[in-house]
């Protein structure tokens, strides 16, 4: 179940595309009902090329996949690292927590730099639309490109809504990091 992240891994339009490598049409629906988080990772070399890309959700634990990379750090928003050695991880990640309030942010790893964040506040219909969004809170210098307009694109589960609401609530955070590291 690989997700095309490419409107997350989007820092602005020029950025590259990261597309996956699976047909996105056999995807099933996301869980509305359950938290669930997805990533997309890409190492860049010194020369600003992309050395890796790695895709990997909670929804299929132990199951990475590889993705491809079309563009260069740069275009990234990461510069170009100083040394052929040296190398930098940018991950793109979305994370979902079902439910009205805000979800506490999971702390980054050490070493990982916050570059942007955005948590959007989402109302799924019982068809599993998302009818509603709106962005509640922002924060770093990079803006994700991933916003209202892309979260209204997704396709949850369908599910029976609790009686006395049209909608069932949920909390998505968009997050852009970076990692640099010495290799020796």
């Amino acid at each position: 179940m690989i997700r095309s992240l490419a409107a997350m891994a989007l820092l602005a339009a020029s950025t590259p595309t990261i597309a996956t490598t699976a047909p996105a049409k056999t995807e099933p629906a996301l869980s509305s009902t359950a938290p669930w988080w997805e990533k997309v990772t890409v190492t860049i070399a010194g020369d600003g090329k992309s050395n890796s890309c790695k895709y990997e959700t909670s929804m299929v634990p132990d199951a990475s996949k590889a993705c491809d990379v079309v563009g260069d750090a740069k275009s990234l928003g990461a510069g170009t690292p100083a040394a052929k050695n040296e190398f930098t991880r940018l991950t793109f990640e979305r994370r979902f927590s079902p439910g009205a309030a805000a979800p506490q942010d999971a702390a980054l790893e050490t070493g990982d730099t916050l570059l942007g964040r955005q948590v959007m506040s989402l109302a799924i219909d019982a068809a599993g639309k998302v009818k509603g969004c709106r962005v509640v809170a922002t924060s770093g210098d990079v803006t994700p490109a991933y916003g209202c307009d892309d979260a209204q694109t997704e396709h949850f589960e369908a599910s029976a809504v609790t009686t006395g609401t049209t909608a069932r609530m949920g909390t998505m955070t968009v997050l852009v990091y970076g990692h640099e590291e010495h290799v020796v």
